[in-house]
């Protein structure tokens, strides 16, 4: 009679359990709203915008922003219906030339027309194109798992099939005699006699679901004879077979003889407790499991051989929700008398998470897709301060956070491209890139919060780009500047240049409505530098005051005229279909703080950059030259 005494630790048996699983590397095509839990197998880009026109945010009366400015409490404004106002619901279309809605309730119906008493600011609550999502976005990249928040993004942003790994097959067998299925016969203890619920199946087939399998349950299987034909069977239809009970040393503990029969035994009886007569082998190049029939012991020898075996694959995580501390970089401001849960990206640094705050807008479905976890904000507070530390709800794995690499700094459509690259080379892994702009990022560095930013800054005196902003503000730390490519910055146009925009000189035009970047930004630096040198003032742009985060946000409302034009890289014009006017050619560059330079993270992004497909991506996009793509400029590695 065996006794398993041969046993070996946890980690070589999970070890040895993935020498011998393979990846599954079947595609299909599934609608979106069948998306939850599914594990992408290449990019998936927005169809269209979120929402696809400026509209209401609100019910009420769209109008002219201008035609309110004399409105107060004390000298109501009259505002004729359908020419000087327009009803409105919330997502209509807002009409030709009305850029402002005051809502229902703060206006007082007159008949033909509405009173109003206070004055509206542009584009007060509408929604711009592009707000959620913009045309042509990378929604999820490469060995995503899709959560319930990417489903509605995806459909919302036109994405009605998605391409997905075919889903892992696991078959699960009850064995024993003694064990009967109360889904299948009376329950009453006089037809039950002396036998057992069987509830393991079911407990199993709830972790294979909630894992990501696709669970069948077998009936009960009562003798040898019927086991060895349903393994010798179920391996050639199900990815992985799992048999509950009989893994043991008794008389009717039939599985190890069985696999040895039908194929090769890798290990019965692993080191740990619950779970020692763990059972592993190979029939016909399928695993097949033999786990105990306690509760417990299947339940601990499920996460423990199972969840690695679903994760090798389907070259994917199993995330695990928890609470940790973590600690604000700067003010999170809140409304007293209102509990607000914030949707946030997290980093670690030194050892610590630092909770960094994504768009709150209800409307924003993007952010809570993208969120690793949530902070509440409680009602008698106005906010966190800097350097407070805050409890955070988790919604993606702690330690795929921890081991992620998180860049800061200045948008550009190379981190998407470095992030897909990333999980396709390396599914364990991810990159997540937060838009603060260039100058921000530095500063995030500089404060002991970021290890990697991204900048373009110019420096007016010197005429060179990044090294003089980093010896300003980084001097004597150690840090590495790597260049990422050249790229072409420039006004984008409506195709045929329908207002004869010549160059940066037409901004300050009358009739030309300008989008910009946020402050700090490295695009809005040169913006900047280049109306100071053609003594443009900034009162005179209309939209000079109209921020976004990044370069696609402003080709978007270009392309739908919402502005006339706006200072973006000339691969966003390309994908938008946009004329281009170049400004200038910029070196786009990643700082790196000399500690993480020797992380393995760090070694991984590094191969992406000097990759071959980094550079070809890069081209293919449009307006990079990436001659001195991946060369060290400053600092040492």
């Amino acid at each position: 009679m065996r006794r398993y005494l041969e046993t070996i630790k946890s980690k070589e048996a999970v070890r040895k359990i993935l020498e011998h699983v393979r990846p599954i590397e079947e595609e299909e095509m599934i609608p979106a709203y069948q998306g939850k839990g599914r594990i992408t197998t290449r990019p998936v880009y927005a169809k269209c915008s979120n929402p696809p026109f400026v509209c209401s945010a609100m019910d009420g009366y769209a109008t002219m922003f201008e035609k309110t400015l004399e409105a107060d409490m004390t000298h109501p404004l009259s505002l004729a219906k359908g020419s000087d106002a327009v009803r409105v619901n919330t997502g209509d279309a807002m009409p030709a030339g009305m850029n402002a809605v005051v809502i229902r309730e703060e206006v007082e119906e007159a008949g033909q027309h509405i009173v109003i008493r206070r004055p509206l600011y542009l584009w007060q609550n509408v929604r711009m194109i592009g707000e959620d999502v913009i045309e042509d976005d990378m929604l999820v990249p490469t060995n995503h798992v899709i959560g319930i928040f990417d489903v509605s993004m995806l459909i919302s942003a036109g994405v009605t099939h998605v391409p997905v790994r075919r889903m892992p097959k696991i078959l699960i067998i009850p064995t024993g005699k003694e064990l009967m299925d109360v889904y299948n016969g009376s329950t009453d203890t006089e037809s039950r006699g002396r036998r057992l619920i069987d509830s393991n199946s079911h407990l199993l087939a709830g972790m294979a679901v909630e894992t990501g399998f696709q669970a069948t349950r077998h009936a009960i299987v009562a003798d040898r004879k019927e086991l060895r034909e349903v393994v010798g069977k179920s391996v050639n239809d199900y990815d992985v077979v799992l048999i509950n009970a009989g893994s043991s040393a008794g008389d009717e503990d039939y599985t190890e003889d069985i696999i040895r029969e039908l194929g090769v035994l890798v290990f019965h009886g692993v080191s740990m407790m619950p779970g020692r007569p763990a059972v592993f082998g190979i029939v016909r190049d399928k695993p097949v499991f033999g786990i105990p029939g306690y509760p417990v012991s299947a339940a601990i020898s499920f996460q423990s051989f199972l969840e690695p075996v679903y994760e090798k694959l389907t070259s994917s995580k199993v995330a695990k929700r928890s609470v940790i501390p973590c600690l604000t970089p700067y003010k999170i401001p809140s409304r007293i008398g209102l509990e607000e849960i914030v949707r946030v990206n997290i980093q670690k640094h030194n050892g610590r998470y630092y909770v960094f705050p994504l768009p709150r807008g209800a409307s924003i479905l993007s952010s809570m897709a993208r969120a690793d976890g949530l902070i509440t904000i409680p009602e008698n507070i106005e906010g966190y301060g800097e350097d407070e530390e805050i409890q955070c709800q988790l919604l993606k794995d702690e330690c795929d956070i921890a081991n992620r690499v998180h860049i800061v700094g200045s948008h550009d459509l190379s981190l998407d491209i470095m992030r897909d690259l990333m999980k396709k080379a390396h599914p364990e892994a991810d990159l997540l890139s937060t838009h603060t702009g260039s100058l921000s990022g530095i500063l995030a560095i500089k404060k002991g919060v970021a290890d990697l930013c991204t900048t373009h800054i110019f420096d007016e005196s010197e005429k060179v780009y990044n090294i003089p902003v980093i010896e300003k503000y980084l001097s004597g730390r150690n840090v590495v500047l790597v260049h990422i490519a050249k790229r072409q910055q420039g006004l984008v146009i409506k195709k045929g240049n329908p207002k004869k925009i010549t160059g940066i000189g037409d901004i300050g035009r009358e009739d030309i409505r300008f989008i910009n970047r946020q402050f700090g930004s490295g695009t809005r630096i040169l913006l900047d530098l280049l109306i100071k040198e053609k003594g443009i003032k900034k009162e005179s742009i209309r939209g000079y005051e109209r921020e976004e985060s990044s370069h696609t946000a402003v080709g978007i409302m270009v392309r739908e005229s919402v502005a006339d034009t706006g200072v973006a890289i000339y691969a966003v014009a390309k994908l938008f279909s946009l004329d281009f006017i170049p400004l200038a050619e910029e070196e786009y560059d990643l700082v790196v703080t000399g500690e993480f330079a020797e992380d393995q993270r760090f070694a991984k992004l590094m191969a992406i950059i000097r990759s071959d497909v980094f550079r070809k991506r890069l081209e293919e996009a449009g307006g990079y030259n990436t001659g001195h793509t991946g060369a060290i400029k400053y600092g040492k590695l």
